[in-house]
């Protein structure tokens, strides 16, 4: 299938003769009463709830609410760790010692009933009572050890008390600092929310008097139509509305080779209707060119 293609010189007289007729377009408005209404578009605004102010304020402190108290958390978590593997070797430290004594008085004994054989004392009160005060001295020195135990495990647990305390406390004053801080975002917020408030109804207010401008100047022009018909009359207003046309076409006409405008100009009736008594005028000037 063929396709015409313009060349650009064509396209450029079709563009400007587009042009004449929008131009012709709004000198029918300038001349005629307009009582049209003019709504522009005006921004819109919803404000949130205080409830959603609120909620926007703690999912942007999530992060800061979480790793505070974590840090907390774990630093306590981390001071106990170690007191609880203190305890531990404590613990072990306990059982090593008493195993120690243990073989330690062993050997004592075995040495002691050794000996008391050698002399002939295996069988008597001598050297039973000497074993049995290993055995007292054995059972003493384990109760000291688990007295020197029990003295460092409550003040292991009494440290891990204070621990515990000086958490609550860390806590405490981050619920504080992250209340402060919270309170803070939200009146940022509101802030926003009042500047864009203000923002919208500065624009509204704004569109409003434009439209009311447009009103008064409507108003204004339709008086002076008014007037000068009422001084005039209609036939002369169309005159001066067609004398306007006449130059805008007339413009237009000359900036083209004659042969080619008196052709355009006879063979577009809509020229006629547009030019009304001053379209023979434009067609003996055309004609009258070099």
């Amino acid at each position: 299938m063929y396709t015409y293609k313009f060349t650009d010189e064509q396209s450029d007289k079709i563009k400007k003769q587009s042009n004449l007729f929008d131009e012709f377009k709004n000198v029918d408005k300038k001349y005629s009463f307009d009582n049209s209404d003019i709504t522009l578009d005006r921004m819109e605004y919803e404000a949130p709830s205080s409830e959603e102010v609120k909620q926007s304020a703690v999912d942007s402190l999530g992060s800061y609410l979480d790793s505070g108290k974590k840090n907390i958390e774990n630093e306590y978590e981390s001071k106990v760790a170690d007191i609880n593997n203190l305890q531990s070797a404590n613990k072990e430290n306990l059982i090593s010692q008493k195993n120690d004594l243990k073989e330690t008085y062993q050997e004592l004994k075995q040495n002691a009933s050794e000996d008391s054989i050698k002399r002939g004392l295996a069988r008597s009160s001598i050297i039973v009572n000497v074993l049995e005060a290993f055995d007292n001295k054995m059972l003493d020195d384990y109760a000291n050890l688990d007295k020197e135990y029990t003295k460092k495990f409550q003040e292991l647990e009494e440290e891990k008390s204070l621990l515990e305390s000086q958490k609550q406390s860390a806590l405490n004053s981050f619920d504080i600092s992250y209340a402060t801080k919270l309170n803070d975002k939200i009146e940022e917020i509101n802030k926003e929310i009042e500047e864009k408030e203000k923002e919208v109804l500065e624009y509204n207010n704004q569109i409003a008097e434009k439209e009311a401008e447009y009103k008064l100047d409507q108003q204004k022009r339709n008086q002076e139509l008014l007037e000068y018909i009422g001084k005039y009359g209609s036939t002369a207003l169309n005159r001066v509305k067609e004398n306007e046309k006449y130059n805008l076409a007339l413009s237009y006409f000359m900036s083209l080779d004659k042969d080619e405008a008196l052709a355009e100009l006879l063979n577009n009736d809509q020229y006629k209707v547009e030019l009304g008594n001053f379209y023979s005028t434009l067609e003996k000037t055309l004609r009258n060119r070099n």
